[in-house]
């Protein structure tokens, strides 16, 4: 069954919905940072990619101390 989406907004809630959901299934819990990452996944502020090198970038700093 095919899924067509208005917006693109609407069509990445919908895949944030699932994927948080899947993780929530699996007895794992977003962070407040990765929760308003995915917010501004959603709204369009960040991409995939940004999120994906600010994850890396803070493991670096994190590694480092």
């Amino acid at each position: 069954m095919s899924i067509k989406f208005a917006t693109q907004f609407q069509a990445r809630q919908y895949n944030v919905s699932n994927a948080v959901a899947s993780a929530r299934i699996e007895g794992i819990v977003p962070t407040k940072q990765l929760e308003q990452n995915l917010t501004d996944y959603v709204a369009g502020k960040k991409s995939i990619a940004q999120i994906l090198e600010e994850t890396k970038q803070r493991y670096v700093t994190l590694r480092r101390r």
